[in-house]
């Protein structure tokens, strides 16, 4: 029972987002692509704004500027008369973040209205 769920948990965890393309074009869309589609395509935003007259203005993760952590451990042991113990030290040390993101704004019809590509 317990496996089960820690099974469940893991596939859960890993399961993967759907990609966006960095170098897709969306001027061509503007106009024609729906939020609807976007959702389908790209999968749930990270970001979404809805303003009372309609429009929607969405972010989706194109990108994530890598993470990094360093860790030392030393362990114990003890054998016969003669035993040791060890100490741990861990850190970590991230570079400022400089995700990339892609901004879809939707009119209150549901079309594309705009894009841009920013950093965070």
């Amino acid at each position: 029972m317990i496996l089960t769920l820690v099974f469940a948990l893991v596939a859960t965890g890993c399961a993967s987002r759907p990609k966006v393309d960095r170098n897709r074009d969306w001027q061509p869309l503007v106009g024609h692509y729906t939020y609807e589609v976007a959702l389908m395509e790209l999968g749930r935003p990270l970001t979404l704004v809805e303003q009372s007259d309609g429009r929607k203005f969405a972010e989706w993760i194109t990108h994530r500027s890598p993470r990094m952590s360093f860790g030392f451990g030393v362990g114990g042991a003890s054998i016969g008369p003669h035993s040791s113990v060890g100490v741990g030290v861990g850190t970590e040390v991230s570079p400022p973040t400089s995700d990339e993101y892609l901004r879809l704004n939707f009119a209150p019809n549901g079309l594309l209205e705009s894009w841009s590509k920013v950093r965070h």
